[in-house]
């Protein structure tokens, strides 16, 4: 791994602090050492919706909790993370593919950082208008189900959860319970 490619890893890891531990979101890092994670592991508590099949016809039905993985390839941050939800069934959305993986409405650009990717993806889940690409969709069945559906209050926005942030001293207090941690896994 280059440094270039160790600065930006361990730079995600710290912007992916402000939302740890967030009454809609955690995660662990479950590949790389910390704070050079190459993928996370995120538990979401955003109400969305899935589609499943009962009794033989399909159903789109809500969904509050799902875990999703995002790995960092080799080649990132010139490549796009790649996110994929994990558990059946997956969300459906217009830019979620029917097997659960995520496809942003606009190209990847490599200044984006893993936190503002994460933060667009989590704004999918609640069905915000604005990330909702109708010219392109990942998901042609549930574009058609949100066209007929978005003027419904009730269903839109799926989720009105705040996406706040941890402040700069949580953040700070994080990165030093995490460099305590390593000191006494070294230890023994």
């Amino acid at each position: 791994m280059t440094q270039s490619r160790n600065d930006r890893l361990a730079a995600d890891y710290r912007d992916m602090l402000k939302l740890q531990e967030r009454p809609y979101l955690s995660w662990i890092a479950v590949k790389g050492e910390p704070p050079c994670a190459e993928e996370y592991l995120l538990t979401v508590r955003i109400r969305t919706y899935a589609l499943s099949v009962i009794s033989g016809k399909y159903t789109v039905g809500v969904i509050d909790r799902c875990t999703i993985r995002i790995t960092l390839w080799d080649s990132y941050p010139n490549v796009a993370p790649q996110i994929r939800m994990l558990g059946f069934p997956p969300v459906f959305h217009p830019g979620w593919y029917s097997k659960g993986v995520y496809c942003p409405c606009e190209p990847w650009r490599p200044e984006t950082t893993l936190m503002e990717y994460v933060m667009r993806m989590l704004r999918t889940l609640q069905y915000d208008p604005a990330l909702i690409d109708a010219q392109s969709p990942a998901n042609y069945k549930a574009l058609d189900w949100y066209l007929k559906n978005r003027d419904n209050p009730v269903w839109f926005p799926s989720d009105r959860t705040a996406l706040t942030q941890n402040d700069a001293e949580t953040v700070a207090a994080m990165e030093k319970a995490a460099f305590a941690f390593d000191e006494i896994i070294g230890i023994l």
